[in-house]
């Protein structure tokens, strides 16, 4: 019952960070002077951010891999892992409004306000990705509340298209404000290079767990963009 409870705040922590998260960029894309201050000089802003960046990196990658996962659940319990990863991301992502420091420099881009379209969407197709493509389990609330299920691949709705439609979504939604500054750049630059990264060493393990599914479900369906449409996986089952 304890570890429900605490499985519960911590999902709550993950949607908080995940939506203030969101908020920040938008409010960086369509109001930038509103959206932050310089607080520090130009050097210690960089260092400010580019801490940020590293440090959401390691904790998000880090605490995925199989390795640091064996040295953490030795604190906590095996049914909190998923849920205690969600937790400790939104609280990172809950601290990036108050820590990210305004980079100055010219606009790099400014589009019609009408553009702010595409990101909603982007925004709105990645909760809807997440929410109907096992979001308890995603969020560490199946794992808490329920036993434990064998870990298996499954290739269905937009994971037919590209392999990874969640990272999809948030590229979009971050290339598309329709205003682009120094101080989102870096956001959007530092991000996309993480997820990238991210992709990699999440397929890594993937290909080590299901070698040979997982190396079929590659050849037949893109990383990021739908470039061949809907992909029938009936020959690899």
């Amino acid at each position: 019952m304890l570890s429900r409870g605490i499985s519960l705040i911590q999902y709550l922590v993950a949607l908080a960070g995940a939506g203030a998260f969101g908020l920040f960029v938008l409010a960086l894309g369509l109001d930038p002077e509103s959206a932050g201050r310089s607080r520090l000089g130009l050097g210690p802003a960089w260092a400010v951010d580019l801490g940020w960046l590293c440090l959401f990196g390691l904790q998000h990658s880090g605490m995925a891999r199989r390795t640091s996962k064996r040295l953490w659940l030795r604190i906590i319990p095996e049914r909190l892992e998923r849920s205690t990863y969600a937790a400790t991301s939104g609280l990172l992502l809950l601290a990036l409004p108050f820590v990210w420091q305004t980079i100055p420099g010219a606009v790099i881009y400014r589009l019609p306000l009408a553009v702010v379209v595409v990101p909603l969407a982007a925004g709105a197709g990645l909760a809807l990705v997440n929410g109907t493509h096992d979001h308890a389990g995603l969020f560490g609330l199946r794992q808490a509340w329920s036993v434990s299920t064998p870990e298996r691949l499954e290739f269905c709705g937009p994971y037919r298209l590209v392999r990874h439609p969640l990272m999809a979504c948030l590229l979009v939604f971050l290339w598309t404000q329709p205003t682009m500054t120094p101080t989102l750049l870096l956001l959007s630059g530092g991000l996309t290079g993480y997820i990238l990264l991210g992709i990699l060493l999440e397929e890594r393990d993937l290909r080590r767990t299901f070698p040979h599914e997982y190396a079929a479900y590659q050849r037949r369906v893109p990383m990021l963009l739908p470039w061949r449409g809907v992909t029938s996986m009936k020959e690899d089952r």
